[in-house]
């Protein structure tokens, strides 16, 4: 879903407000990529 380009332009705004003490999800791409899905096809 995310295009190489797309990513590198949204991880660093994604990295500078995520909160530090949380364990990071394994593939934050992937994992922004199905949000970005489920939002574009109104899924539940």
């Amino acid at each position: 879903m995310l295009s190489d380009g797309q990513w590198t332009h949204l991880k660093p705004p994604i990295e500078a407000c995520r909160p530090k003490g949380k364990n990071p999800p394994q593939d934050l791409r992937r994992n922004l990529s199905v949000i970005l899905w489920r939002h574009q096809n109104r899924a539940k």
